[in-house]
């Protein structure tokens, strides 16, 4: 796997633009990739591999084209569904459900263009928040043969214009909770949150907390609620907030895949006094994480990585001894609740190893009994940390390990 970088797509964007380059720009995080054609300064289409079916509903649902919405519903799609969706790689989902609409006719081709252009400008902004991966130039690169074929070329976007936009809405959202990662996360009322006091930025009474209550149950998205309140998603996601901040409302991960998709970036610390130095900043140390959550993991990346250690996640449990062994971990941060190996039995095997029975593992979990934590230290657990968590806490249990 070819390593990550720190990588700034806006200012990549911006140079390719100012060249009056033609081809595509290449990024890939590892999990998602993303394909942006530009043409002499003008974007032409953004591609990204997360796709799912009910976001090209909700592109479709945002247009208001019913007529295709409804086909979409229909037995006779319902039938060729696992067939488009099994299309070879090369061909992707969305491309497969347009071409079909346009074939049957549920489609026009003016709303099709209008269809890519809005989803070029949903990728675009997820590509805008990735802040890590690798990066690819691929000069006269045309735009994919379905859209030439089917639209001709139906966009050119003002690359310029365009960055300036998502970069004042970035600021937008950086302003909401720091637990809103994406709008794609699903909100929930907390139990007996009716008996908790209401935070008083909050601007929605009881009577609509009760309804929206009933609504959300995790399972809907902010963008889908948006769609419901006929209310714009920023603003939503701005309502939500002191909520969220309060214990109210919590989120659940988005729906795979797009819960891979970056989070909302947030402005790193640029001045730190010299009484908040701590040991930790004198060298860089390695702590291994691993939860199935690509969110857990892209949050505790955030938060370790501001602090300037070196941060390996791992979504897969079967997959982490030899990783670890490799990275040779100062700390390890271990889910307790996960697929085919769970954080006790796979915290047993690392201790029966020679390469980590010295090495702290700190546990990480929704449970908070007393006989999660007598098995955690049974497996071998040097400490336990309760989810949800805040920076700060998970920064004090990692400096009282690596001091």
């Amino acid at each position: 796997m070819t390593p990550t970088v720190k990588i700034n797509p806006t200012g990549l964007l911006s140079r390719i633009a100012s060249s009056k380059s033609y081809g595509c720009l290449e990024l890939d995080e590892g999990l998602v990739s993303w394909k942006i054609y530009l043409q002499h300064g003008k974007l032409k289409y953004v591609y990204c591999s997360a796709q799912l079916l009910d976001q090209f509903k909700y592109y479709l649902h945002y247009l208001g084209w019913k007529q295709a919405l409804e086909a979409l519903k229909s037995p006779y799609f319902t039938k060729i569904q696992s067939f488009i969706q099994d299309q070879p790689s090369h061909q992707s989902l969305y491309s497969s459900v347009i071409s079909w609409l346009l074939a049957e006719q549920y489609l026009t081709s003016f709303q099709g263009s209008k269809l890519i252009e809005q989803m070029t400008k949903d990728a675009l902004q997820s590509c805008l928040w990735l802040n890590r991966g690798t990066f690819s130039w691929h000069n006269q690169e045309p735009i994919p043969p379905w859209i030439q074929e089917h639209f001709g070329n139906p966009l050119s976007l003002n690359i310029s214009e365009h960055l300036d936009l998502e970069q004042k809405r970035l600021q937008q959202w950086q302003k909401c909770s720091t637990e809103l990662l994406s709008v794609h996360q699903r909100p929930y009322f907390a139990s007996g949150w009716s008996q908790k006091s209401l935070p008083s930025p909050g601007s929605l009474s009881n009577k609509t907390l009760n309804r929206l209550a009933q609504i959300v149950q995790g399972r809907i998205s902010i963008r889908q609620l948006s769609l419901l309140l006929q209310k714009n998603e920023l603003h939503v996601a701005q309502i939500l907030s002191p909520y969220i901040d309060n214990k109210i409302i919590y989120l659940r991960d988005a729906q795979s895949p797009l819960d891979l998709l970056p989070s909302i970036p947030r402005p790193e610390k640029t001045i730190q006094k010299p009484s908040q130095v701590t040991s930790l900043t004198k060298r860089k140390r390695n702590i291994v994480c691993i939860d199935d959550s690509p969110t857990i993991l892209k949050e505790i990346q955030r938060f370790l990585g501001q602090e300037k250690f070196q941060v390996t996640t791992i979504n897969d449990p079967v997959k982490a001894v030899p990783i670890i062994f490799h990275v040779k971990p100062d700390l390890i941060l271990m889910d307790i609740s996960m697929p085919r190996i769970n954080g006790y039995k796979l915290c047993s095997l690392l201790r029966g190893s020679e390469h980590c029975n010295e090495t702290t593992i700190i546990m990480v979990t929704g449970n908070t009994g007393l006989i999660d934590k007598a098995r955690a230290k049974i497996a071998g657990a040097t400490d336990y940390l309760t989810k949800p968590f805040s920076k700060k806490g998970l920064m004090q249990i990692v400096e009282k390990y690596l001091k």
